[in-house]
């Protein structure tokens, strides 16, 4: 069974389509690119004709508007309060591509019970079947991690650099979501690497889980250093911007290809609507 086969076909407990597939970006070391990681994976499946939505689950300051130059009125904590729905928190990009903002963004506080986590991700769920993929960003918090894992049962991508606290880190995320659930699909990228540095690191790790664990993980591959894409970001251009000509970007198509086969699209892009109350772009 290929990587992408294993994200798709979920039931309706968690609002996806048997034509959702569900990724979860996350690492155990903070750090690492998780960000980048999953904007570049939601554009390239955006370019392709997918209707993707990016979800930002972080619970700190959040940062995927920023790379997209948006700045939210409100964002996915909001959903704690049961008078909101899905819709009060879209961000249309383009006809292709949406945005959930995270962390303190717009009025939002963070969660301040894993109760109040899992309700606005489950009020969130609503919307996965308008989508052919979700991406979530899930950094490197355990409990918010834990949390998008069991309550959609996304495939794991991980993201790691090639030291050994992040390796070590990783195996951990490796271990605790083996423990919960032990048949989900993950897979490993090594960002910010050449070619033999990032096969090093990944291979690591697929040792380490399958001496330690006994179980499998794949590789996903490699996205090599991209100085020009860090600076055109840093300088304030957003990221979808910035991917002209990015080694990133297309070492992300061919990842892209790897884990969710392209599919045909035959239904028509989502209309978008009834979202300029949610973001207004940086001025």
């Amino acid at each position: 069974m290929t990587p992408g086969s294993r994200v798709e076909g979920r039931g309706s407990s968690n609002g996806a389509t048997a034509t959702t597939a569900l990724l979860l970006v996350a690492s155990g070391k903070g750090g690492v690119g998780t960000s980048v990681v999953a904007s570049l994976l939601a554009l390239t499946a955006a370019e392709r004709g997918d209707r993707v939505l990016l979800v930002d689950a972080s619970e700190g300051g959040g940062t995927l508007h920023h790379l997209f130059g948006v700045r939210p009125a409100q964002s996915l904590w909001m959903l704690t309060d049961s008078r909101l729905g899905p819709d009060d928190v879209m961000i249309a990009i383009d006809e292709q591509l949406t945005l959930v903002a995270g962390g303190t963004s717009g009025a939002a506080n963070a969660p301040a019970s894993d109760h109040e986590r899992r309700s606005a991700l489950s009020r969130l769920s609503r919307a996965y079947g308008n989508y052919n993929l979700v991406v979530f960003d899930g950094g490197s918090r355990l409990d918010t991690i834990t949390a998008i894992s069991e309550l959609a049962d996304p495939m794991l991508l991980l993201v790691t650099s090639a030291d050994r606290l992040a390796l070590a880190a990783n195996y951990a995320l490796v271990k605790s979501a083996n423990a919960r659930r032990p048949n989900g699909a993950v897979s490993v990228l090594a960002n910010r690497h050449g070619e033999s540095v990032a096969e090093e690191a990944c291979e690591f790790l697929v040792g380490a889980c399958s001496h330690f664990l006994g179980r499998s993980i794949d590789v996903a591959g490699s996205i090599p250093e991209d100085p020009c894409l860090q600076a055109a970001v840093g300088a304030g251009m957003t990221v979808r911007d910035a991917l002209d000509g990015s080694p990133a970007a297309e070492a992300m198509r061919g990842i892209l290809t790897r884990l969710l086969p392209p599919r045909i699209v035959t239904q028509r892009p989502m209309a978008i609507s009834g979202f300029s109350s949610s973001s207004r772009r940086w001025s």
